[in-house]
């Protein structure tokens, strides 16, 4: 397979424009996060209050999952930061992150090929309670 120099200049126009998309989180363009409830929201906590985050392994004393909380932002600080707000406000004792909120993929055919890019973004987790 012969990639042609037009070719090469979309190809790299593609992972530049991917590039672009992935740092253009910025003042009040940032996303903010969704709650999904599963219930009633417990009262809320104080915004220093400490929530424990579980990343690779599950909390050890029992809890109850009340709520999935996503922000699907390019900067994962600014996500982790938003679903601890919404994670406070809801009453929660802790997070289980579950993933990325979402991916986004870019082609271009060339010839008989189409070349893509593709990047995950966002940050996902479940909001518990413990017993």
């Amino acid at each position: 397979m012969r990639i042609t120099k037009i070719g090469k200049i979309f190809f790299f126009d593609l992972i530049l424009l991917v590039f672009m998309n992935s740092c253009a989180s910025t003042g009040f363009l940032m996303a903010r996060a969704k709650v999904v409830m599963y219930g009633s929201p417990y009262p809320a906590k104080s915004k220093d209050a400490k929530i424990d985050v579980y990343r690779t392994t599950k909390p050890t004393k029992d809890y109850i999952e009340i709520a999935e909380i996503s922000c699907g932002d390019t900067n994962d600080n600014w996500n982790m930061e938003q679903i601890m707000i919404k994670a406070r406000e809801i009453g929660a004792d802790g997070l289980i992150i579950v993933g990325k909120a979402g991916s986004e993929a870019v082609g271009v055919p060339i010839g008989k090929n189409v070349y893509a890019v593709s990047s995950e973004y966002g940050l996902k987790a479940i909001a518990i309670k413990y017993k």
